[in-house]
Formats: structure tokens, sequence, C-alpha cells
């Protein structure tokens, strides 16, 4: 007999079969209507057998339908499976439930007794060493942030006061997709985004191989250990979606690294500004999972900012508050200029 605790223990395999889904494309091969068991099998790359399972599974949640004459669709929720959705959540998902899912199931346990990190006892070494070891992961989890990307770029496009901004510094800005929205939106700027060496030459490769001769010119690509150094030059840095995978002193260091890099530039009539994009507590519906995900891939004491740990981490870093406003995904900006000197 089933239990509702029971149905949370069987959510491990709901995660995995939606993932399997995203990895495979099963929402792309089907874009263009429905696809019998067989059409679909080779489409994908797959078992027709083993397929079927899964579409069994699938089609249950209501993720894809079947018809009469069992030929598969897409629904309305599957559709962000696929790759070409202005809302794709495919690369996003097949991470969540792959990677990070598999890390989960093997090191959540020990992570807990231990207080330490999952990623290094399950694969040897931290989130980012993992990744450049494996191309094909580090590929989906620069897609990935490319989806957790894309509904923050329209917002900043739409709403942050570029007139006075020349060059945008995206710290830790994955394949460039926040700035490129940014871009597209205001001809006049200028965008550096910078990230691991790996991601920047993908994403470089990816760019010029696009054909959008226009961004190629005003978008360029700068590896850096963001730990270490940050590069001068911008009037407006950003650095979204990184803090959380980090503990309050490598936050901190990351602040500062920005700081040196926003006094360089300063002069007495113009301070550049940062704004740090990022879930904190007070604004973040999904708050209560997210500490887990930071056991699974952060740095060990890596745990959700508040309000007040990012005003904190800010001063110790130099940096003064301007503002913090809650936006979509969960997330919250908080606005920041060069503390005033004692």
């Amino acid at each position: 007999m089933g239990t509702p605790l029971l149905g949370l223990v069987m959510g491990s395999f709901t995660s995995a079969t939606v993932g399997a889904a995203a990895r495979l494309g099963i929402a792309d091969a089907l874009a263009n209507g429905p696809a019998t068991p067989e059409e679909l099998a080779e489409a994908v790359g797959a078992d027709r057998t083993a397929l079927v399972s899964l579409m069994t599974a699938l089609t249950a949640l209501e993720v894809f339908t079947k018809d009469e004459d069992g030929r598969y669709a897409n629904s309305a929720q599957s559709e962000q499976l696929r790759t070409d959705h202005p809302e794709s959540i495919r690369h996003l998902t097949a991470l969540l439930c792959g990677l990070y899912g598999q890390a989960a199931a093997g090191g959540l346990t020990e992570a807990v007794r231990t207080g330490t990190s999952v990623m290094p006892h399950v694969f040897g070494v931290p989130l980012y060493e993992y990744l450049d070891k494996d191309s094909e992961t580090a590929r989906i989890f620069d897609l990935a942030m490319q989806d957790w990307a894309r509904p923050i770029g329209t917002v900043l496009a739409e709403h942050v006061p570029f007139e006075d901004v020349r060059t945008v510094i995206d710290v830790g800005g994955g394949n460039g997709t926040l700035l490129k929205t940014i871009l597209k939106a205001h001809p006049h700027l200028r965008g550096v985004c910078v990230d691991r060496p790996d991601t920047c030459r993908r994403a470089e490769a990816d760019l010029r191989a696009s054909g959008d001769q226009d961004l190629v010119e005003r978008l360029s690509f700068q590896p850096a250990d963001i730990l270490a150094e940050v590069p001068a030059g911008g009037d407006l840095y950003i650095l979204k979606n990184v803090l959380h995978d980090w503990s309050s002193e490598s936050g901190v260091r990351i602040l500062s690294n920005i700081r040196r890099a926003m006094a360089a530039d300063a002069t007495p009539d113009a301070v550049p500004t940062l704004l740090v994009i990022d879930p904190l507590a007070e604004h973040d519906s999904g708050a209560a999972f997210r500490n887990v995900i930071k056991m699974v891939v952060g740095e060990p004491d890596t745990r959700e900012r508040t309000e007040a740990d990012m005003r904190r981490e800010a001063a110790a870093a130099g940096l003064q508050v301007l503002s913090i406003t809650p936006c979509p995904a969960d997330l919250s900006v908080t606005s920041c200029t060069l503390a005033p000197t004692p």
C-alpha cells in the first residue's frame, strides 16, 4: 500500500525519468508532431523497448501524451524541455536530475554527518574541478546556466538604466547569455564575459559560429579565476548566481576582487556599480531546499544567504549596498558601489 512518505521516496525516480527525457532530447524530437515508438527511438538513438518503458512513466506523469494510435507527443509541460523554447529548462533539468541528483544520491548522508560537500565524496573533486575533467557535463552545465540566466536577462535589459554605461563585465557569466540579451537591447554597449577557460573557449567558438557579427564585435570572453582576480575596465559589473555556490569567506574574496577592479576604473565623476544577483532567503520560495543543493555542489559551510549576510559580506569586501530588490526566478538584485574611504 502506498503512503505519502513512500511517494516522496519514489520522487527520485520521477526526477531521474524527467532528467533522462531532457538528456535524450525527446521533446526536440517531437517538436514537429507525434511519433510512433519506433520513430522516436530512432530519432533519439534509444532502444525501443526501454524507451517505451520510459515514455509509459512520462505519459502517466503527464509530461508527454500518447494518442489512440500509440503515438507520443509533447504536452504543455514537455514544451519547456525543447531546446528552442523561449523558456526552455532542458539543460537545467538534465543537470539537476543528472549530475546533481547522482551526487546527492551517492553522498548526501555522509555530507550531513561530516559537514562537508557532497561532490568530493562521490567524485573525488569539487564541482568545478570535475567540470574541467568532463567536457560533456561541462557543456551541459554551461547550457543549464543559460537556462537560468535567460529570464533575468530580459528584466535587467528593460529596467536597469544603461544610458551612462559603456562596458558591462559579467563575472562568472557562463556562455554569455545574460550579456547577449542586454547587448541586443542596448546597441551602444560592449560586454566582457569572465569565466573558466574551457567555458570561455566554448562560448567564443559558439558565438563566432552563430554568424552574429554585431555580437562578435561587441562581446568578448576573458578567462579568469575569480577567486584570484577580476579584470578591470567596466562601468557596470554583474555577478549572477555565483555567490550561492561559495562559502562566506570565498564570497568576500570574490567581492573584494570585484571591488579592486571597480576602484581601478573609478573617477571623481564616475564610480562603477556592481549588481549581485542571487537568491536571498527573504525572497526565495525555494529556500527550504536551496541549502541541500548547496551541500551537494557548493563549498563546505555554503548556506542560503539572507539580506543581512549580503550586507555583511559586501561591507567586508569594501562595498556599500545601495539597494536590495526582489526579482523573478526567486532572485534578488543587490546594487553596490565602493564604500566611502574613512
